[in-house]
C-alpha cells in the first residue's frame, strides 16, 4: 500500500500477538505518529476476538468417564479338605516370610488388617471400586480357668487347677507359657489332641485394661522358684470378617482408601463367647482353622525371658505386638499396662498378613514340625509333597474409566456468538484482502516481516536512505518518527520493472 513507512511497520508488528497489537495501539495516541490507528486497531480487535473465541470453545473439553467390570485375585482359599499335616507344614514355611511382610508397606493387596482384591489389568486413568475384608480380632478373658499349676516333667506347661491346687481333671487343657517374668504378652499355646483351631490364647504379665479401666479374673499361678509373678491374665480371641469396599488406583493397584472402619477405639472386658458361625461362608474353611496357622508363626531373635539358661525365643507375632503397643523389654517393671482394644486391632493386622503371606508366597523348604504335631506322622518328605497353595478367589471390580472429551453443545446463544463472531472476523479480515490491487502484485514473493526481509526490502528501496531521517537514539518512539514517509516498499518498483519491459 501507498502509506507511511512507520505504518507498515506498526501495521506488520501488531500482528505479532494480542499483546503487541494491544502496545502499538497504545503507541498511536501520539500526534504526529499517530500512523495507522484503523490498521492497529483491526489487527488487535481480531486477535483479542480469536484470543475470546479460544477461552469459550475451551469449554466445549470436559473430562467424562465409564465404567466396567474387570476380573480381581481375592482372599486366599484351599478347595477341599487338605491333610493338617500338610497344612501345618505348609503354614510354617510359607510364615517364614511374615517378618518381612509386617514391616513392609507396599504389599499390593494388604493395608494394615485388611486384604482387599487386586485387579488383573493394568488400565491407565481409572480408578476401581473392589471388594476388601477386614480381619476383625475379639478377645475375651477365659472362663473357668481360676488357677495354673506348674508340671515339673514338662518345665514349660501348665495345667488348670481348683482353688486348693489339685488338678481339675484328668483330661484338662494343658497350655504352654514360656515366660512368667514381667512384661510379657505372648501366646498360651492349648496342648492337647484336640485343641482349638478357629481361635486363640493369649496370656499377659501386664494388666491389660478396658476402656473404663477394668481388667478380667486373673489367674493364679502356683509358683515354682524362677517364677517373677503370682498370676497372669489369660484371653482367648476370634475372628470375624468386615465386609468392606476399597477405592484402589488402577495404575500403582495401590488402595486409596477403604471403609467402613472397623479400628477398635473403647473396649469392654467380657468373658470369651465362641463364634456361633464359621468364619467363611464360601464352602472354604481356609478362615476357620486360623489359629492353626497362628500356632506356625516363626520364632525370632527376641527372648522371652532374657534371664533364662535357655531362653524361648518370642514368635514374630509376639514381637509385633510389643513394637506396636510400644512394650519395654522383659523385666522392666510390672506398672505397665495397655488397652484391650489396642491388642486386638495389632492382632488384626498380624492375622491379616498371616493370610496374606499364606496365599501369595509359598515355602521354599520343608519346615519342621514338633513331633506332637505330627499324628502319627513323620514329617519328613520331600518339598514337593506339600500340600499345594491356596488359591486366590476370583471375584469382580467395578473399574472407572475418566477420559477427556470434546462435545458440541447446540445451544442457540452459542451458536449466535459463534456465528456474529465469525462474521466479526470477517468484516475485519476482508480489507485485508483489497491490499493487493493489481494483477501484477500477486506473484510479490514475501511472505513474512522478519528482520531478513525488512534487510531485502531496505536493499531493493535505495531511495530509503535520502527520504529517511538521521535518528541519532534508535528508541521505538524516534524510529517512528523518522519513518513519517510515504512509499510503496514492493508494489511500485514491480511496477516500474513491468512498464520498462
Amino acid at each position: 500500500m501507498d502509506q507511511v513507512l512507520t505504518a507498515t511497520h506498526d501495521n506488520a508488528s501488531a500482528w505479532a500477538g494480542i499483546g503487541a497489537a494491544i502496545s502499538y495501539l497504545w503507541s498511536q495516541k501520539a500526534f504526529p505518529v499517530r500512523a495507522s490507528l484503523i490498521g492497529v486497531l483491526s489487527a488487535a480487535c481480531y486477535l483479542a476476538i480469536i484470543f475470546a473465541l479460544h477461552i469459550t470453545t475451551s469449554s466445549v473439553t470436559f473430562n467424562s468417564s465409564r465404567s466396567f467390570v474387570a476380573a480381581t485375585r481375592g482372599l486366599p482359599a484351599y478347595i477341599g479338605t487338605p491333610n493338617e499335616l500338610d497344612l501345618r507344614q505348609y503354614s510354617a514355611g510359607s510364615l517364614y516370610f511374615l517378618p518381612s511382610i509386617l514391616n513392609s508397606t507396599t504389599n499390593l493387596g494388604l493395608l494394615d488388617g485388611t486384604l482387599y482384591d487386586v485387579l488383573d489389568i493394568d488400565p491407565v486413568l481409572r480408578t476401581a471400586a473392589v471388594d476388601a475384608t477386614g480381619f476383625n480380632i475379639t478377645c475375651g478373658y477365659v472362663a473357668n480357668i481360676s488357677s495354673l499349676s506348674y508340671l515339673n516333667e514338662s518345665p514349660t506347661y501348665w495345667r488348670p487347677t481348683t482353688d486348693d491346687g489339685s488338678p481339675e481333671s484328668a483330661d484338662a487343657v494343658y497350655f504352654a507359657i514360656f515366660s512368667t517374668q514381667p512384661g510379657v504378652i505372648s501366646s498360651a499355646i492349648p496342648w492337647y489332641e484336640g485343641y482349638m483351631r478357629d481361635s486363640i490364647v493369649l496370656y499377659s504379665t501386664i494388666p491389660i485394661l478396658d476402656s473404663i479401666g477394668q481388667t478380667g479374673p486373673l489367674v493364679k499361678l502356683s509358683l515354682p522358684m524362677d517364677t517373677s509373678v503370682s498370676s497372669v491374665q489369660m484371653f482367648q480371641c476370634s475372628l470375624s470378617l468386615v465386609n468392606q469396599t476399597a477405592t484402589v488406583d488402577s495404575q500403582s493397584h495401590q488402595i486409596q482408601s477403604v471403609g467402613p472402619d472397623y479400628t477398635k477405639t473403647t473396649s469392654t472386658s467380657m468373658q470369651y463367647i465362641p463364634p456361633s458361625t464359621n468364619v467363611t461362608a464360601d464352602g472354604t474353611s481356609f478362615m476357620d482353622t486360623w489359629g492353626l496357622y497362628y500356632s506356625q508363626i516363626p520364632p525370632s531373635d527376641f527372648p522371652l525371658d532374657f534371664g533364662a539358661l535357655k531362653p524361648v525365643m518370642a514368635s514374630v507375632a509376639d514381637v509385633y505386638l510389643i513394637q506396636k503397643l510400644n512394650l519395654p523389654a522383659a523385666h522392666f517393671n510390672d506398672t505397665l499396662n495397655v488397652k484391650l482394644h489396642d491388642v486386638e486391632n495389632a492382632l488384626s493386622v498380624v492375622v491379616a498378613s498371616m493370610f496374606w503371606t499364606l496365599g501369595h508366597i509359598p515355602p521354599t523348604h520343608r519346615a519342621s514340625i514338633h513331633p506332637a504335631w505330627r499324628n502319627n506322622g513323620t514329617g519328613d518328605g520331600a518339598l514337593s509333597d506339600l500340600v499345594k497353595p491356596p488359591i486366590l478367589m476370583p471375584g469382580k471390580a467395578n473399574v472407572t474409566e475418566v477420559f477427556t472429551e470434546e462435545r458440541l453443545e447446540l445451544n442457540i446463544f452459542a451458536l449466535s456468538g459463534g456465528l456474529a463472531i465469525s462474521l466479526i472476523l470477517m468484516a475485519l479480515a476482508f480489507p485485508t484482502l483489497l491490499f493487493r490491487r493489481g494483477f501484477e502484485d500477486t506473484d510479490v514473493p514475501i511472505d513474512g516481516t522478519g528482520i531478513l526481509h525488512a534487510i531485502w526490502l531496505y536493499r531493493n528501496q535505495p531511495e530509503l536512505e535520502t527520504l529517511l531521517k538521521q535518528v541519532e537514539h534508535p528508541t521505538d518512539e524516534n524510529l517512528r518518527a523518522g519513518a513519517m514517509i510515504r512509499t510503496r516498499l514492493v508494489g511500485g518498483r514491480l511496477r516500474k520493472q513491468t512498464r520498462g519491459e
